[in-house]
This record gives structure tokens, sequence and C-alpha cells, in this order.
């Protein structure tokens, strides 16, 4: 047989097996749903780096199957007899070092067999006579099994006590220092921390390895020993004894069973992220440096597949030496072991052992399960869209919140999203007790005592809706004082008749129960939301959106000065000054929002004469866009539609009759502003005097508005408006 045939055939059994076990992974993971199937091309490069793993364990693959056989023949009793015209039985030094042979030759007949380099990849090597051996025995038996030695009493105790000693650490969490020691396990090998206490044991009885010269441990001791630098052929000679050395504790000892299980630990569980701390809920720090480069050339799916073989290869070699000191029943029972344990721990580690979180992607809230609010393993859709929620819940969702399972996050999320489905009958305080609906007052201070008031006298607050958080495990006081409010947003327009975010008039802190958060927590707690009053009447289903008591930011832009005393005062500080109270601070808008509203003022000031005074519907984002409706000094109401520095009248009413101007009295008005069908905006103005001003805006309408008072000063500075009566309500 030529050369390449004899090497090809010395590599062909660990080529094969680790090729088929690569690819027998690779169809697994794929339909198991581990990972998708990588590209054509992945997939050649993945059995192509499987394959020259083979002939890197070629040696410890044909020492396993020589094991193998040996013990099949001792256990069976047979013998294989030389073939008619065969060669002398050769001496095969991969059996000499797995101990099949404990003599220094193998004899046949008178010949004695001298081992040669060409043994090492198959070849015939030279034959020498010998006389025959006195002790030989005149007939063949089955051969002895060759029992490694016992370990020593040492071992064995310093084995069992590293352990125990692990066991108790990283098992029992009582002991002080365990949670320590298990975080620290845990960076380095992530859910593989509780299974190091097992590791121990397996060196209590070594098995059997291939000869080979020990690890040059000198030469890294070189630059502080002799205080100089590497050579160049030390440093050839530490690489190939290192790549030696992992190239048998990874491709046949346990090692690399162990390895490979963190490698594909990380992988089936979502490549986690090493900075978020999600690989100490995976492969830790090791799985995560042996699979990311790995993934990163062969996908998931072939860095899964390489890995799963190089676990097949190794438990297959170790299998096989037990299997020849112990009997094949005791190898196929190592195999089995070395197989179904690691390789179910990985696969029940994709479905299992995650956290799950309510998050919002793609404008849908699902629920992610993964090893951090970042991480995403599987993504569940709780059939909730984004539209519609409150700005707080979107928060909440965007942050992400921990939830049990998909169930709960389903069952929390739906209730978050409809809070009226969860409703309570009344919210009970410290000495008081309160309904939605009512309206109360309180005593301050440190009692902090409320007690039900008529909503048509005066209060402080309006019940708006009392009703269960959906929580029945503490998900922290941040959360809940977020999912509180959130509740309350929701819960805001049903009571309200305006959805949160439309109106000017802002939530008050949720009431919550006394003691909450630690020891006071409770199941499903009882939250109460309120709104500051306005006036001596009930807000519910009034659609109000705007008042002149709410409590709200009134700041006006540069030039301008907002006072709010008894009343709103608007002072022109600078001449020529449109004032928009609110200011720009305020910037809520209501796209195609129509609105009415009345309001009562009067303007002073020595150049009174020259204001304008009014209401307004401007665009929150740009208050220098919208219309305004303008009570000039001689009374008339005039409607202008504003777009930047342009200013086009597009209305006016006739002169009061019988009614004095603002500068001399309080003028009533009731504006109007709403879309029309055909997309235009209708504006209505009245007023005392038979005053009526009308406009329809079809060109360019502005149609995101918000209500506002206005004070234009057309002359000089010092101009105030002072506004008694003001509210807006949805149209």
């Amino acid at each position: 047989m030529s050369e390449v045939g004899r090497r090809f055939r010395a590599v062909l059994p660990a080529v094969g097996l680790l090729t088929l076990a690569t690819a027998g992974v690779l169809g697994i993971s794929t339909l198991l749903g581990f990972a998708p199937a990588p590209p054509v091309w992945r997939i050649v490069l993945t059995l192509v780096a499987a394959a020259l793993l083979g002939v890197a364990a070629t040696d410890q693959v044909r020492a396993a199957l020589t094991d193998w056989r040996g013990a099949t023949a001792a256990e069976s009793g047979a013998h294989r007899r030389p073939r008619r015209g065969a060669p002398p039985a050769q001496r095969r030094p991969d059996l000499e070092r797995t101990g099949e042979h404990a003599d220094t030759g193998v004899f046949t007949g008178r010949t004695r067999r001298v081992p040669t380099t060409d043994d090492l990849w198959g070849g015939e090597g030279a034959v020498a006579t010998a006389p025959p051996r006195v002790e030989d025995p005149p007939t063949a038996g089955p051969p002895p099994r060759p029992r490694p030695p016992r370990p020593s009493w040492v071992r064995l105790a310093v084995t069992v006590l590293s352990a125990v000693a692990l066991a108790v650490l990283l098992w029992v969490p009582q002991v002080p220092v365990s949670g320590v020691v298990r975080a620290v396990a845990q960076f380095f090998s992530g859910y593989g921390a509780y299974a190091l206490p097992v590791l121990p044991l397996l060196l209590a009885w070594p098995l059997p390895r291939l000869h080979r010269e020990p690890w040059p441990w000198q030469l890294p001791l070189v630059p502080l020993v002799d205080r100089r630098l590497w050579t160049g052929e030390e440093l050839r000679t530490l690489a190939v004894a290192t790549l030696i050395f992992v190239r048998e504790r990874v491709l046949t000892r346990s090692t690399g069973i162990v390895l490979a299980a963190l490698g594909l630990l990380h992988l089936v569980r979502g490549n986690p992220d090493l900075l978020d701390g999600g690989t100490s809920r995976a492969g830790g720090i090791v799985g995560f440096l042996l699979a990311e480069p790995l993934r990163l050339v062969l996908a998931s799916g072939g860095a899964i597949a390489l890995l799963g073989g190089v676990l097949a290869g190794a438990a297959a070699v170790v299998a096989a030496s037990v299997g020849r000191a112990w009997g094949t029943v005791t190898g196929y029972a190592v195999l089995a072991v070395a197989l179904a344990v690691p390789l179910g721990a990985v696969g029940a580690g994709h479905w299992l052992g995650f956290e799950y979180y309510l998050r919002t992607e793609n404008g849908r809230v699902v629920v992610v399960a993964g090893l951090s609010p970042d991480h995403r393993q599987a993504v569940h859709d709780t059939s909730l869209t984004v539209d519609g929620l409150s700005p707080s819940l979107v928060a909440l969702f965007d942050k992400g919140l921990p939830v049990a399972d998909n169930a709960d996050g389903d069952r929390i999320a739906k209730a978050l999203a409809r809070p009226a489905e969860s409703a309570a009958a009344s919210f009970v305080g410290d000495q008081f007790e309160l309904r939605a609906g009512e309206c109360f007052d309180w005593i301050g201070g440190s009692s902090q005592l409320r007690y039900v008031a008529p909503c048509n006298g005066a209060h402080v607050g309006e019940v708006t809706f009392v009703g269960h958080l959906p929580f029945t495990v503490d998900p922290g006081k941040a959360a809940v004082e977020i999912a509180s409010r959130a509740v309350c947003e929701q819960s805001y327009g049903d009571y309200l008749g305006v959805p949160f975010g439309q109106s000017f008039l802002p939530l008050e802190q949720p009431l919550l129960p006394a003691g909450l958060d630690g020891d006071g927590w409770q199941p499903r707690p009882v939250i109460a939301c309120w709104l500051g009053s306005v006036g001596p009447w009930p807000l519910k289903g009034t659609k109000t959106v705007a008042a002149l008591q709410q409590k709200v930011s009134w700041g006006a832009a540069g030039g301008c000065k907002i006072e709010v005393p008894d009343a709103l005062r608007v002072t022109a500080e600078q001449p020529n000054a449109r004032c928009v109270a609110p200011g720009p601070e305020q910037k809520l808008s209501v796209p195609g929002g129509g609105f009415a509203m009345d309001l009562e003022f009067a303007a002073i000031g020595k150049a009174a004469g020259g204001a304008k005074i009014g209401a307004g519907c401007f665009d929150g984002a740009n208050l220098a866009n919208g219309y305004s409706f303008e009570v000039a000094a001689d009374g008339i109401i005039e409607i202008y539609k504003h777009v930047g520095d342009q200013h086009v009248k597009l209305g006016a009413s006739a002169k009061p009759k019988n009614a004095g101007p603002p500068t001399t009295a309080s003028t009533p008005l009731q504006v109007t502003c709403k879309p029309t069908v055909d997309g235009g905006v209708e504006l209505t103005a009245f007023s005392t005097g038979s005053r009526k001003a009308t406009a329809v805006d079809k060109n360019a309408p502005i149609t995101a508005l918000s209500p506002r008072l206005v004070l234009s000063n057309a002359a000089t500075a010092g101009v105030v408006m002072t506004t008694m009566i003001f509210s807006a309500t949805r149209v």
C-alpha cells in the first residue's frame, strides 16, 4: 500500500467520527429549532473544520478503536486466526500505548515484530527473528484485560474532599460565602457551575493516555529565570507542545465534553452578551470565548454542530478507554451518560431557565424570554398594539416589565391596557375611604387625612378610578409607581371623556396603599387615581381640556410674563409682542381635534387701546402656527390665521351693540375651532352685543391644534390681560 493510502486509512476513522457526528448534530439542532440552518457554504466550512479536527485526533481515535476491539475480543474469548499467506502479526504502537501488550514485542512463532516510525500510519515495519520464549503458553487463551492500577488513597481523598467542598459552596445557599463563590463560578462557567462538584470525581480514576512528551512548563519561566526573551525555537517548541496538550484534552478527554457543553449552552441560549450578565446564566465567559468566534465564522447552526461533533468524539474516545478497562457494558453506559447528560442539559437550556419581560417590538406588546432585559431568546405576541397606550405604559414596556411567563405577561399587559376590567369598589386609606367619582378635601400636614366633599363645592380633588394593579408578585417599587401612573393614564379618558395626552389637566400622584413596598406587599394592590379640582363642579364626562385653575405651567415666551394669583394675568413686557398662554413649554397638540372655549377677560394699562385680546387654537409644537380670535379696542372680533410671520385675517364681526370694549369692561367670548368633513377648519366666535365672526379655512389648514389665550400688543409695553374665566372642551 502506498504512503498516501496508509495515511488515508489511518485518518479515516477519526475523520468519519467527527464529520458524521457534526452532520448529525447539525440536522438535529435544525429540526429542534435551536438555530436556523446556515447557508450551504457555511455548512461545507463546518464539515471541513470537523474533518480537520478528525485529522488532528487520528492517533487518539485509532487507539480508542483498538481499545474497543480488544475489549470485545477479551469478552468473547475468541481471536482471529491469521489469514493464510498473511504476514506475521505486526506490533502496533497504539496498542502498546493503551496497554494491550505489556511486553516489548509481539511473538508469532519464532519471529518478533520490531516497531518502526511507519507504524504511526499503519506501516508494516521490520521483522526480526528471535528464539521462542519458554514462558509462552502453548495454547492461546483470552487475553487478559489491562486493569488500570487502583489510585492511591491520597488521590481518592483529595478528589472526594474537593467534590464535597464544591458541593457545599455551590449547592447549599445557607453557607455564608456561598453567594460569592457561586457568582464567581457562574461568571466563568455559567450554569455549568452547578456541575462543578462532579468534575473532581472524574480525576479519581484516571484513564490511560497516549504517550507524549510532558508539557515544557520551564519555557514560560525563561524571562524570569534566565532574564532573556524566548528564542524562535523555544517559541515553536512551546506552541507545538501546547497544541498537542490542547488536542488531547479537548478531543479525547472529559475536558472536551465539559468545554463543548459550555459552548453549546452559550449558543442555544441565544448568544447572551458578556456585559449585561446574561453569560452567567448560559455558558459563562468560557462558553462565550469558545462559542462566539465559531458563531461569527460558522453561524449559530454551524457552531452548534461543530461543538456537538467534538463532544460526541470525546465521549466516544473516553467510552472506549473505559470499555477496554472495565468491559464493553460499562463502556456503553459511559458513552450514554457522556452524551445524554450534557446534550440533554443543553437541549433543556434552549427552552428553560429564562426570565420573561413585557416589551414593545415593532409597534406591538410582546413577552420576551431572555437572560436579561436586553436579551431576546423567544418572543410571544400578546395581541396588543402600542397605539392607544398611554406614554407611561409604553415607557414601562420599553424598559422591560418582569413577568412570570407568557401567560402572566398576557394577563398583566391586558390588565394594564384595560384597567376598567380590574376596577375595585373603594380605596381604603388611613382612616378614610374613597370611591370613583367622589370628590374629596383633606387636612394636610402630617396626617394626610382625606374626607369626602361635595363636587359642587370647594374640594381638592376628584377620584377618577379605583382598581387593582395586576401584580401577584412584588415587581419592585419603581415598577409599581410607573404601573400605577400608567393605569391612571389609561383610565383617564374613560372618566374625563378625553384621552390622556389630549388635555392640559394633569394627573395627580396616584394614591397607593400604605407600606406597599417591603413586608407590606399584597397581591393585586388597590390604587386610586385622581384629578385636581378646577372649580366647584365635577369633571366626569365633561371633556375638559383646559381650565383657568389647572395645575400646569402657563409660562409664556420671551417678552411676556404670566402670573396666576386669583386670576390669570398675562403681561406684554415689550411692544409688538404676541403672548400665548400656555406658552411653548406646553407642547400639546391634538391632530384633527376640535375645541370650544369659554372665557372672560379685560385689559388694563396705558396702551391697552392698542392691544387685541382673546383666544386661539395653535399648534403646540410651533406656536407661530394656528388661528386666533382677537377682540380689538373697538370691540370687533377678528379671526386670524398665523403661519410663521404671516398673519392673514379670515373674518370679522360687526361692531358691538350696547357692549363696551375690553379696554373699559370685561368681555365674555365663546369660540370654536373644529375640522370639517372636507378637510378644512371651521372657526366661529360669539360675544355680547350680537357679535359673531365665522370663517372656514380650506387653504392648507392647520389641523394639529390646542386651546390658548392670546394677547397681541401693537403699541407700547405694559399691557396686562386679566382673565377671570377660561375653560376649553373637546367638540
